[in-house]
């Protein structure tokens, strides 16, 4: 039993933390529950406060702790976590999401059986206070194709586990998106990177209103613009032309849904007199 859990021990978990106090302990413990425990977990504290920081430093006789002398942004803290990283399989988990005890356990045994995969997600509870329930994500396409990321993104980054060699060929994230999860999934896909989905939700996705930047309009709108300004080519390959105006067409409406009166009506104006998604 000793070998084998040693032999299993080949994922680095990422964490990045900012000033995530209320959550951290929550997200640390989901993963010292794992079945199958990581090689490491590295939290990167990215410019928190000094309360903050403190409080994070309590965990370090769990996790290794890399501090950012300023804030750099979820992508560059990734980034960091990865560049000091040792395993073969990388995951992030965002500081206010959890996992399911045996979510490493199952996307380790996929990658391990499957060497041709490059990365693997999973289903998705999202959930709000008292973790009650809200959606529950489990009918995602098994491969993910060019032609169903073209429209919007089916991967959360809490969820996805990916091969250490793959993640840093492509660069990883881009801090210069504010897309930048949606960016490195086109990016893998461009490389021809397999991407499999796992239909079981094995992620617990927060959803508390606690200051999430995407949930704003101009997230959206400036972030999918930049998107589509970077991998125009690359979705004129899902479905030529028609997969850059749908693009657009659902840009408008997901700002339209966020924004407020009279500025939703505009968006939701220009959503509705461009060709949608069939």
């Amino acid at each position: 039993m000793e070998s084998q859990i040693k032999m299993l021990n080949k994922t680095s978990v990422i964490i990045p933390f900012y000033n995530n106090v209320p959550y951290i302990k929550e997200a640390i413990s989901s993963v010292l529950l794992q079945t199958c425990q990581p090689k490491e977990i590295i939290v990167v504290n990215d410019g928190s406060t000094k309360t903050a920081s403190e409080f994070l430093d309590t965990f370090s006789e769990h996790v290794t702790i890399i501090n950012h002398d300023r804030n750099k942004g979820i992508s560059q803290a990734r980034n960091t976590g990865a560049k000091h990283s040792t395993g073969i399989y990388l995951t992030f988990l965002d500081a206010d999401d959890l996992w399911e005890p045996d979510k490493l356990e199952v996307q380790q045994n996929l990658l391990d059986k499957s060497p041709s995969i490059t990365g693997c997600h999973t289903g998705v509870y999202v959930f709000s206070k008292n973790k009650k329930i809200i959606e529950t994500c489990n009918a995602k396409p098994k491969i993910l194709s060019l032609k169903n990321m073209a429209f919007g993104n089916h991967v959360v980054p809490s969820s996805f586990m990916i091969r250490s060699t793959s993640f840093h060929n492509i660069g990883g994230f881009d801090p210069k998106m504010r897309t930048e999860d949606y960016d490195l999934f086109l990016s893998l896909l461009k490389n021809n990177d397999e991407i499999q989905f796992i239909s079981k939700p094995l992620t617990w996705l927060r959803r508390d209103n606690h200051g999430n930047e995407s949930s704003k309009w101009q997230y959206i709108l400036y972030g999918r613009t930049a998107l589509l300004k970077k991998h125009w080519k690359t979705l004129y390959k899902a479905n030529g032309f028609m997969s850059i105006l749908i693009f657009i067409q659902k840009t408008f409406l997901m700002a339209g849904w966020r924004a407020k009166r009279p500025l939703s009506y505009l968006f939701k104006l220009l959503s509705f007199v461009l060709p949608k998604e069939k």
